[in-house]
């Protein structure tokens, strides 16, 4: 999805994820505009294999003990995992390729169902879901207030909208205008909504990477897309995979909070407010748009990461509690039982609360 690894998503998933290879003072931050590091010597028993390359607008890359796949496989499965993220990339979610089957969705008039393929729909499924436990927190039709607030393709703007078109902007969005069939796995739209994945689909990208390595007995490894990270077994040390929350300060690639993985498996997704946005009369007005209001966030939370056991979950979590700030995004997610862990941009500086799930991860 070109989408999210340029300005032209709803919340763009911050890489808010730094992975310690070896220790803490070693720090690799998994940002598309560092440099890979070359492969390690496969004769060492702890090395890492590395394979990465571009998806969806931003970067992949996964980690793996070298000495699990044999030199002579490690190319046919790079085929294999771009040859997938392709396939949910450039025929399924995209919004900027004209004949991927969101794209289609998105021109099929509205009272005409459509067949759709099965990851579309578990996708569309699962956003559905967040919206209606996130009381419309979370909605992949916000696109048209994303376009009207100068954070879409269109490019920037100085100003505020005008009232009016904020309101024909709402006026536009709503899940509850999509209806879908997993019997016939068609889904309608009953009004002319506009559909973008971008705060899901990598989460979903990830989960499917780590379902094909597990289908290869391969059971070690961390799994990362633009900053949403799933990890599963150990390192070749043999010791859990090390992850920490990056500080929230732009320019920046300091670790705020190192984190407890000591778990067979988990996935790690962050959404925050601190990067993308624009200046007027003093005030700053971020990309962070609440799809109730038709307004940016104003509230003071930097960050949200979310620990859960699918990356599709804690993708589209990080994003809802973005939009619902700390008072409110804490009540419900402890009512729901989500992991999460918030940074809060005060004036004395940040400072940081969780929810009670979250506990065993410190």
């Amino acid at each position: 999805m070109t989408s999210n690894g340029s300005n032209q998503s709803w919340l763009l998933p911050l890489l808010t994820l730094v992975v310690l290879l070896s220790a803490l003072a070693a720090l690799a931050l998994f940002h598309p505009s560092l440099t890979t590091p070359q492969e390690p010597a496969s004769s060492n028993e702890n090395a890492l294999l590395e394979l990465s390359g571009a998806t969806m607008g931003t970067r992949y890359r996964i980690l793996l003990p070298t000495r699990l796949v044999e030199a002579a496989s490690r190319d046919s499965l790079k085929t294999v995992i771009t040859d997938r993220l392709a396939y949910l990339d450039r025929q399924l979610m995209s919004t900027y390729t004209p004949d991927s089957q969101l794209s289609q969705l998105n021109r099929q008039p509205a009272g005409e169902p459509m067949l759709v393929a099965t990851e579309l729909m578990t996708v569309l499924t699962a956003a559905k879901k967040v919206y209606q436990q996130s009381q419309g927190a979370f909605d992949i039709t916000v696109k048209p207030l994303v376009d009207l607030w100068g954070f879409g393709p269109a490019g920037t703007r100085q100003d505020i909208p005008a009232e009016p078109d904020i309101r024909q902007a709402l006026g536009e969005l709503g899940m509850d205008r999509l209806e879908m069939d997993a019997t016939n796995s068609t889904v309608m739209r009953s009004a002319g909504i506009t559909l973008d994945l971008s705060a899901i689909a990598k989460g979903y990208a990830v989960d499917t990477l780590a379902g094909l390595l597990q289908a290869r007995g391969l059971n070690d490894f961390l799994v990362e897309i633009g900053g949403e990270v799933k990890i599963h077994g150990t390192r070749p040390d043999g010791e859990s995979w090390q992850v920490g929350i990056e500080s929230p300060v732009p320019g920046q690639s300091r670790l705020f909070q190192s984190l407890n993985t000591n778990a067979a498996e988990l996935a790690i997704a962050a959404s925050g407010n601190y990067r993308n946005y624009f200046m007027h009369e003093g005030k700053r007005y971020s990309h962070t748009i609440d799809p109730r209001s038709g307004w940016p966030v104003s509230h003071d939370l930097a960050s949200v990461t979310v620990i859960a056991g699918s990356a599709m979950d804690a993708d589209a979590w990080a994003t809802a509690l973005s939009v619902l700030g700390v008072e409110a995004g804490m009540k419900l997610a402890n009512e729901l039982q989500l992991a999460a862990y918030f940074i809060v941009d005060g004036a004395s500086g940040y400072s940081a609360l969780h929810t009670d799930a979250f506990n065993r991860y410190l």
